[in-house]
């Protein structure tokens, strides 16, 4: 009977720990001087096991006449594919490198940046910009005939053949 209970508190334990994952995401569950989180050690993973060795033993505690030390074992051995394959899978899917910033252009448009080479008509100039947790720099060019000096803000319109589009944020303010 005690077994029973163990294995089924397992997979409940499991079962909530990986509805709670779900809901607030792997990315708050970081290792300490990491900026991912591990492959190996986190939530899904312990709930994956939790699961796995919770449900084969329920399972194999109520439906077999096997003794308890081999349906331990086999749950231990369940448990542990159940994991082998979820750190996979945040190995592969959930923990893969991000895309590099210039290739989402979706993300730039709209950005505040602020001139770091003058913008002039007949000549690009450069912005740069924080997100992502970095510094980034483009080539600019400004819609119309502006001289847009260096330090000023702007808005990243569009950004094209490698060339940022951007208007003034006073101009973009005023139409907020």
């Amino acid at each position: 009977m005690i077994a029973r209970i163990i294995y089924l508190v397992a997979f409940l334990g499991g079962l909530a720990l990986a509805v709670h994952v779900m809901l607030n995401g792997v990315e708050r569950w970081k290792r300490r001087r990491s900026r991912k989180p591990s492959a190996a050690l986190n939530p899904p993973t312990a709930a994956a096991f939790a699961i796995g060795f919770g449900a084969s033993g329920y399972l194999f505690t109520t439906r077999s006449s096997f003794s308890f030390l081999s349906i331990l074992v086999v749950s231990v051995v369940i448990g542990a594919a159940a994991l082998a394959g979820m750190i996979v899978l945040m190995a592969k899917w959930a923990l893969r490198a991000p895309a590099p910033s210039h290739a989402d252009e979706e993300d730039i448009n709209g950005q505040v940046a602020t001139v770091t080479k003058a913008i002039t008509p007949d000549q690009p100039g450069e912005i740069s910009w924080y997100a992502w947790e970095k510094r980034h720099v483009l080539p600019a060019r400004a819609f119309g005939d502006a001289n847009i000096p260096v330090g000023t803000e702007v808005v990243i319109d569009v950004v094209e053949d490698g060339f940022a589009r951007v208007e003034l944020w006073s101009v973009v303010e005023q139409r907020l």
